[in-house]
């Protein structure tokens, strides 16, 4: 293992939804510190490909334990351990509370919530055979109230309170569960918000700092949170939001 802190040569890291976007992003700021990285998702349409070698790809469906399961196992028969999990596999659905349909309420809930709940307790025995690091990728619509996204805000509350309560629990196992919480980030999940420019003007005049959060800064919080530099920090939640949750 390296003595850097920022470094995870020799880890095997896990990340759902890492087809595109964020997690993609994710999987590849942690490959180039050095771990080797099992990417899931369960579209075919992958961006590019990671830095170095040994990585591997997998299909995972979190709205499906036994999808899980066999994801985790795949990754040991693959790479013989797993040290760390980044549940970042999430889907949204827009619109009044008052007229939202109980479908598109409960698969956000399935894929947001439940479904990192199905990945944590999966991965659970591998990462405290390795004293391993979880986080969980969060909102600031699970901080703040936000209009027309109500099983998304709810998601992404539990998702962020679970990272405190599977703290609480792990701790005596040396696992650290930890979450991050961006401000609006320029993927295809918001492309409908961002098309639309009263609603971005809104938005932008939430921000302090003034500008949406790129996938690298989650990223970069997120590599934080894992890495032996965060060794006593678990149960936390990093905004990265410019200063949203501030005011």
């Amino acid at each position: 293992m390296t003595t850097d802190p920022n470094r995870f040569d020799g880890r095997v890291a896990l990340v759902t939804g890492a087809a595109r976007g964020i997690g993609a992003r994710i999987a590849a700021t942690l490959a180039e510190r050095g771990a080797t990285v099992a990417q899931a998702d369960v579209r075919d349409d992958w961006d590019a490909g990671l830095p170095g070698g040994g990585h591997t790809r997998h299909r995972v469906d979190v709205r499906s334990a036994g999808s899980c399961t066999g994801l985790v196992a795949e990754v040991l028969d693959r790479h013989g351990r797993l040290d760390l999990l980044v549940n970042n596999a999430g889907v949204v659905r827009r619109g009044p509370a008052a007229t939202m349909s109980e479908d598109d309420f409960t698969a956000v809930v399935d894929v947001n919530l439940t479904g990192t709940f199905r990945m944590c307790q999966a991965a659970y025995p591998a990462l405290r055979d390795t004293h391993g690091a979880v986080v969980n990728i969060g909102s600031t619509n699970g901080h703040i109230a936000v209009l027309n996204t109500l099983g998304y805000c709810v998601s992404k509350a539990g998702v962020m309170h679970m990272a405190r309560v599977l703290a609480l629990e792990w701790a005596p196992d040396l696992i650290r569960v930890n979450a991050v919480g961006p401000t609006i980030v320029p993927t295809d999940m918001t492309a409908d918000l961002r098309g639309d420019p009263a609603y971005l003007a809104d938005k932008m005049a939430t921000i302090p700092l003034g500008r949406m959060a790129e996938p690298q800064d989650v990223a970069n919080a997120v590599a934080y949170l894992l890495s032996d530099a965060a060794a006593m920090v678990t149960g936390q939640t990093i905004f990265v939001d410019g200063g949203v949750t501030i005011h």
